[in-house]
């Protein structure tokens, strides 16, 4: 199986082609979703530059836990420096696999190969998504 790996998604924040977004997933070796970044980027470039400060900043991380749709659901996020720099990907019904999966998440991103963050998986474009 291959190691965890960042995914860039390039996708529209609006039907103006000019506004689109870039967001960053985190990707366990089975392709799953670990994890995505806590904000959007304007290009591809700054996308991978938030990369490169999730990995710098993961010992100074504080993981939290919330719930969601009225306490039926949870999610983590993890904040650096006092911002929200990844989150997860949907919401858990129990705590425990929200722990699990946050735990997961740090994990992989502590175990992306240090090769070039310049060749992360091809950005992919979503059409129709947030329009």
């Amino acid at each position: 199986m291959g190691q965890p790996r960042f995914l860039i998604v390039s996708r529209p924040a609006t039907a103006d082609p000019q506004r689109d977004t870039t967001v960053w997933r985190l990707l366990g070796a089975n392709n799953r979703h670990l994890g995505q970044s806590g904000e959007d980027f304007a290009s591809v470039p700054a996308c991978l530059h938030a990369i490169e400060q999730l990995r710098r900043g993961l010992d100074r991380g504080r993981p939290s836990i919330g719930s969601v749709q009225h306490g039926q659901q949870w999610r983590w996020r993890l904040d650096v420096d006092g911002r929200t720099v990844a989150c997860s990907t949907r919401a858990y019904r129990r705590q425990r696999e929200c722990q699990y999966n946050l735990a997961r998440f740090l994990a992989g991103a502590r175990g992306v190969d240090d090769g070039p963050l310049g060749r992360p998986a091809p950005v992919v474009r979503l059409r129709g998504v947030g329009t």
